[in-house]
């Protein structure tokens, strides 16, 4: 009787103890897994940094300048001869410039006695 009931207790104590190495080991498992998916993910992002530098380099202008003008094609840098050149009116007579200035100075006067609050002054803080 007595020799059953120790060969149940050590039953027991190894099934406890496969159970517990059993969780240890997928434990382990999914660290490593997570150190590999770690290490990929910072591959795929290095991977996907260089791909990023190489597509602005080729949509560079230096680039494309340099590809399009490697090739046979009728395409070449603008020269002074093929500058088209605008002349714009004449700036306003000085007299309408300060009939405008004074004009402003009227209108935010006005606005000054119509607001009912001190004005905001921006200041540089100091540190």
């Amino acid at each position: 009787m007595k020799l059953m009931k120790i060969i149940r207790i050590f039953g027991f104590i190894t099934l406890l103890s496969l159970i517990y190495i059993n969780m240890q080991m997928k434990i382990y498992d999914l660290a490593y897994q997570g150190k590999n998916k770690e290490a990929k993910v910072r591959e795929l992002h290095e991977l996907n940094g260089n791909e990023t530098y190489t597509i602005l380099k080729l949509k560079s202008a230096n680039n494309i300048g340099y590809h399009l003008l490697a090739e046979n094609s009728d395409l070449k840098f603008r020269d002074d001869n093929q500058v088209v050149r605008i002349q714009t009116a004449q700036a306003e007579n000085s007299e309408s410039r300060v009939a405008l200035s004074d004009w402003k100075e009227r209108t935010s006067s006005l606005l000054n006695l119509i607001s009912f609050g001190s004005q905001a002054e921006a200041r540089p803080q100091n540190k």
